[in-house]
């Protein structure tokens, strides 16, 4: 998808709110660049909140699956699919000694040092009780267009979940993984839709 406002005003400005039916991954793309989501805020216990500070400022309200951002006039902003392995885990904790074990900056350590990949690959979706349950992306690299790397780290993700070798601060009470491959070719044509001048 792709938004654009046409304003005579330079500092005209929306945040808009999208609610999709399914969690898929998706990204905020201005001139072919990735925007990556605002940081994520243990106090609130999702992304921090859109402050309007940058067109294509953005965060991922995981559960009610809600993608906000932020557009200004003159501003071409893209929504795309992207790779990524989306899967939940359940540990038996709960969320005070989550947070006060270091929260998600923690699980993400403990994650990427488990699986041998970078912090920056992964993302937090959402943390919720029940016993503590963490939805989190870990995306595939730009070079990576087949997705046979991100391939790899699922199977090594399914096979370190599935013995217990792997480390998370608390023991692992269920697991669901995903992997999500979209088609590299791009054979869409966007319509753009003019408003009319009136007299």
């Amino acid at each position: 998808m792709q938004f654009i406002i046409h304003s005579q005003s330079k500092t005209a400005g929306s945040t808009i709110r999208i609610a999709y039916p399914g969690a898929e991954s998706r990204a905020i793309y201005i001139d072919g660049k990735q925007i990556q989501p605002n940081q994520w805020d243990d106090n609130i216990q999702m992304y921090g909140e859109i402050k309007q500070k940058f067109c294509g400022e953005n965060r991922f309200i995981g559960v009610q699956n809600i993608l906000e951002f932020y557009l200004v006039a003159g501003c071409n902003v893209v929504i795309k699919p992207r790779n990524a392995i989306q899967s939940l885990v359940r540990m038996e904790w709960s969320m005070e000694e989550f947070f006060a074990d270091g929260g998600t900056t923690s699980f993400i350590d403990r994650l990427t040092g488990s699986l041998g990949i970078h912090a920056s690959s992964v993302k937090i979706v959402s943390v919720y009780e029940g016993s503590l349950i963490v939805n989190y992306e870990i995306e595939a690299d730009e070079d990576d267009t087949d997705g046979s790397a991100l391939a790899a780290i699922a199977a090594k993700q399914d096979e370190m979940m599935a013995s217990g070798s792997i480390d998370l601060g608390a023991p692992v009470l269920a697991y669901e993984a995903k992997t999500q491959i979209e088609a590299t070719t791009d054979t869409y044509t966007p319509v753009s839709i003019v408003a009319p001048t009136y007299a």
